[in-house]
């Protein structure tokens, strides 16, 4: 197969990772493998070590921006028509519309991910009529829609955006063993943690879909506990963060950046958490549970089913400080629930979640697909009547 990525990529978050994790599997396959993304710099490292064809495109950004959105449309569309694909796989919304209108002009199969709908909870009414009936429109001409929860399916259902035939639903995978045999002591040691120190993490963006002001709030209710909150992200809010944890006297919070080394600081943590306004299916729990960390996380998306309630971690309402620092406070006052919580998270992680599922199922998608058009062509072409002189 001929298979060209399309992603936004303003940021390496979720969707990038995911295209990366995918274009590795299918170079190996012997797949020819292209990429049309913002030339984020991790993407495109990655991209090239692999071999891949690269298209970038700098007009696509985050924001709705009509000129350079046209300009970013413009260069999906000739990196399509150069590099020939048998099919196009999009991700995120931005790159998901532009890749399917291209497609649709240029008669190419599309799959589209989403990685969380744009018409999720957290949006007007309005916008999202308005996001849902773009996506309905799109979804016109796309073969077929990978959901990467059961949450986004029901969405997608609920707002009319695709027949259920035309949905897939493929949890996010991590692969295991970069967290089974991370070491979290040179993490420990750079951060100067006691011994007894507990670290509580948040691995996320500073972007409105992460509630940090939230967790803020919270750290400020805890009651007692030696411990220290690490964010490990970047990102356009970053700077309002910080301020609002200086206003807020929290010395125990620490602001680390785009790190390199997850892995090792989530094996360095005792506990993960995430606060959202909204979700898909965060990537970031997955490698917390592939850590073996018990999971605080905020009842959005499809977060529910990665975390069980009172078994892997604690579910708490949006934008509730006093619950999200009432389970918190649960797991640094208990050492026996963080582990036990701890090992049922990695269990479930390793029993659902792992990359080398993800992949399968992707590449079983995209057979399918191309199977199903070459089937259709094959009915045409037998339906015809043979010409000739009678």
């Amino acid at each position: 197969m001929r298979i060209l990525y399309v992603v936004t990529a303003g940021e390496f978050g979720g969707a990038p990772l995911h295209v990366l994790q995918l274009m590795k599997y299918m170079a190996k396959q012997g797949h020819e493998v292209g990429l049309v993304a913002a030339p984020e710099p991790r993407l495109m490292e990655g991209a090239k070590a692999l071999g891949v064809k690269v298209f970038p495109n700098p007009h696509f950004v985050r924001p709705i921006k009509p000129w350079k959105d046209l300009r970013a449309l413009w260069r999906v569309f000739k990196a399509i028509r150069q590099f020939k694909p048998d099919l196009v796989s999009a991700h995120s919304t931005k790159a998901g519309f532009a890749a399917r209108f291209s497609c649709a002009i240029l008669g190419v199969p599309v799959i589209f991910t989403a990685h969380g709908w744009a018409f999720t909870e957290g949006k007007s009414p309005l916008a999202r009529y308005l996001l849902a009936s773009a996506e309905r429109l799109a979804s016109k001409v796309t073969n077929e829609i990978i959901c990467v929860s059961e949450h986004d399916k029901e969405l997608a259902l609920r707002f009319r955006v695709a027949p259920e035939q035309k949905l897939t639903v493929i949890h996010n995978g991590m692969e295991p063993n970069v967290y089974l045999n991370a070491s979290g002591s040179k993490v420990r040691s750079e951060l100067g943690l006691k011994e007894s120190e507990i670290l509580i993490t948040m691995v996320a963006r500073f972007v409105p879909q992460k509630d940090y002001e939230t967790l803020l709030q919270a750290i400020r209710c805890l009651q007692k506990g030696d411990f220290k909150v690490a964010f490990v992200g970047g990102g356009e809010r970053e700077v309002v963060v910080r301020a609002k944890a200086r206003e807020l006297n929290l010395d125990n919070v620490i602001f680390l950046g785009e790190r390199r080394d997850v892995p090792q600081i989530l094996t360095a943590s005792d506990i993960f958490v995430l606060a959202s306004n909204w979700e898909g299916l965060p990537r970031s729990i997955i490698e917390a549970m592939m850590a073996g960390l018990p999971v605080v996380a905020t009842k959005v998306g499809g977060v529910p089913e990665l975390v069980e309630d009172g078994i892997t971690g604690f579910l708490v309402p949006p934008k509730d400080p006093e619950a999200l620092a009432q389970a918190l406070q649960k797991l640094i006052d208990d050492p026996e629930l963080r582990k036990r919580m701890g090992q049922a998270s990695r269990e479930k992680a390793l029993r659902e979640f792992t990359l080398d599922r993800m992949l399968h199922e992707t590449e079983r998608v995209y057979r399918e697909v191309l199977e199903e058009i070459k089937a259709k062509e094959a009915k045409r072409t037998v339906g015809k009547k043979p010409s000739g002189n009678r």
